[in-house]
Parts: C-alpha cells; sequence; structure tokens
C-alpha cells in the first residue's frame, strides 16, 4: 500500500474523528475514519487493529480475521491483535488455529484468565478434555464464576473425574441460573452422566 500524503495537522483530525465516532459507536463513520487511516499510515499494527475492532462491532467476520492477520504481520509481537485473532477464529469455529493462538498469547501473557478459559474452551470442544484441564483450573482460579466453573466441571466431567465435578457444581450459589447449568454439565457429556437428585439442582 502506498503512503497517503497527509500532514500532522490531518492525521490529528482523522484520529480525532476515529474517536468520536467510536465514541458514539457510530461504526459505518468509525470504519471510514479507520480506512483513512490505514491509507496513511500504512503497516502501522496499532491502526489495522484498531480497524479489526470497528470489523467486530460490524459483524464482519472474515474482514475482521483478515485485517487482524495484517496487525500481527505488521508487528509479530502484538499481544492484542493475537487474543483478538484468537477469539475472532473461535467464533468463526476454527478451534485448532485459535487454540494455538491462545497458547502463543499467554506465553506473552501468562496471567490472562480470559485467554485460559477461551483456550480451555476451544480444547473441550476439540474433545481434549485432558488437556483442558490445566488451562480451565488456571481460569477458574484466577476469576471464579459461573462461566470458568461450568467449562472446568465440563472438562473434569469428560476426565472420568465425576466427584471433583459434582463437588465443583455444588459450591455454585443458588440461583436459577446455576441451577440450569448444574443440570445441563450433570446430565450432558460424551463419557458418561452423573446421577441427579432433586437437591442437587
Amino acid at each position: 500500500m502506498t503512503k497517503t500524503a497527509i500532514s500532522q495537522h490531518q492525521l490529528a483530525q482523522l484520529a480525532a474523528r476515529f474517536s468520536e465516532a467510536v465514541a458514539r459507536q457510530d461504526w459505518t463513520h468509525a470504519l471510514e475514519a479507520a480506512d483513512s487511516l490505514v491509507a496513511a499510515l500504512p503497516g502501522h499494527a496499532g491502526v489495522v487493529y484498531n480497524k479489526a475492532l470497528v470489523l467486530k462491532e460490524l459483524g464482519r467476520g472474515p474482514e475482521r480475521i483478515a485485517t487482524l492477520r495484517e496487525a500481527l504481520k505488521a508487528a509479530p509481537d502484538h499481544a492484542n491483535a493475537r487474543f483478538e485473532l484468537a477469539s475472532a477464529l473461535m467464533d468463526a469455529g476454527d478451534l485448532a488455529e485459535a487454540a494455538k493462538l491462545f497458547e502463543a498469547y499467554l506465553s506473552q501473557v501468562p496471567d490472562d484468565t480470559d485467554a485460559r478459559l477461551n483456550l480451555g474452551q476451544c480444547l473441550l470442544r476439540l474433545d481434549r478434555p485432558g488437556d483442558a484441564l490445566e488451562p480451565l483450573r488456571a481460569a477458574h482460579a484466577g476469576a471464579p464464576g459461573l462461566a470458568t466453573a461450568a467449562a472446568l466441571a465440563s472438562a473434569l466431567r469428560d476426565t472420568g473425574h465425576l466427584a471433583a465435578a459434582k463437588a465443583l457444581l455444588a459450591d455454585l450459589p443458588s440461583t436459577p441460573e446455576a441451577a440450569a447449568l448444574r443440570l445441563k454439565i450433570l446430565t450432558q457429556g460424551a463419557r458418561g452422566r452423573i446421577a441427579l437428585s432433586a437437591a442437587r439442582l
């Protein structure tokens, strides 16, 4: 891409236009401003990454993925672009590549609970519950909640650790959402089901 001749003042105006559109959640105009910034600053990973975030808001998945690949090509160590690309691929169902990218991201940002949870969920969907246990245990330890408990309990169930899955689910709060989650996890799974009693719900 050929760099568009532009003054610092014009560049500042474009950046302001982009920021204002984002603040208004006017994603169409934000994308127009992002495209202008990309043309003015070709190969600038941060600008390309911001465009990808706008494409995400617009629901333009394939373009989002392609744009994030561009950002990583421009800056291979751009951790946020790697996380977003992994997330986009996960959304698109490309779980194997998503898992690899989440692993690479975690080598850069090892304490990111969201990445650990996403990695574990990818591995679960790839029928690799044993591999999912470590990241899901770390995710639940770092941010205990319904999402991490559900994923970890599923991995425990599918690796035959039924007592541990039951114990984890028993610690969930007494809410309708938690009850529905218990029912779903305890009655599903490729490696057998856990007998239920009303007291467990």
